[in-house]
């Protein structure tokens, strides 16, 4: 989360710390606590709740609209499951509708990171894990007529009615104008690559502190962000 917010900054962008009221820590505030959500995943807690939960960064290119970064949220999918996302990024209109009472977004976020930190290789079964839950995050245009909410937005509540916050037609549409990465300390082993690389998912190996496969997973997202957020 923190790499990516100074990959970020260091590409140009205005990368802010931001309380869970929604409010700017700012350097001259005598309290610049920044709080590493911990434990089990949760939703967006509310303004009024105050700003001792779960800090967030946010970021923007010039006078674009902003973004959040977020650790640990979870997503109500179609089926109403929900569903852990480690990192994600979505904008901060979404954020801030959401901290108006709390609550868990619906839909997909426009970058949405699994983060696996065990021993073994990754499996076919890990990857499909995630394909699936990605499957279940996408709000088509088709999927609206069945859902109570309007029809425009790719994820609710709160995204700006713009062409490229539009709901789309297909998957193949939404795996490939979201970035979806699979990161883990080890590998992955046989077959997983054919199976990420037709859902979109790109693969992240061997991910450890200072090492260069950070630098190439902080360097996709931040090129993400130039072609989307700018």
């Amino acid at each position: 989360m923190t790499e990516v917010a100074l990959g970020l900054r260091t590409s140009g962008f205005s990368v802010w710390l931001q309380r869970s009221d929604g409010t700017t820590i700012l350097p001259t505030d005598p309290n610049r606590r920044f709080i590493q959500r911990g434990g089990a995943p949760t939703g967006v807690a509310p303004a009024a709740a105050g700003p001792n939960n779960a800090s967030v960064i946010g970021f923007r290119w010039r006078t674009r609209p902003a973004w959040e970064i977020w650790n640990g949220i979870q997503f109500y999918g179609r089926s109403r499951a929900m569903h852990e996302i480690d990192v994600a990024i979505v904008p901060q209109s979404v954020g801030a509708d959401l901290r108006l009472s709390g609550g868990s977004p619906i839909g997909r976020p426009r970058v949405a990171i699994e983060c696996k930190d065990v021993g073994t290789d990754g499996s076919l079964d890990e990857m499909r894990a995630l394909v699936a839950r990605l499957y279940d995050v996408t709000l088509l245009h088709a999927h609206h007529r069945h859902l109570p909410f309007p029809s425009v937005q790719a994820i609710h509540p709160g995204s700006a009615p713009s062409s490229k916050d539009r709901a789309v037609v297909t998957y193949w549409q939404e795996n490939r104008r979201t970035k979806n990465i699979l990161a883990r300390r080890t590998g992955f082993v046989a077959g997983t690559i054919p199976l990420a690389s037709y859902h979109h998912i790109e693969s992240h190996a061997n991910i450890t502190v200072g090492s260069p496969a950070v630098t190439d997973l902080v360097d996709s997202v931040v090129e993400w962000a130039r072609r989307n957020a700018r």
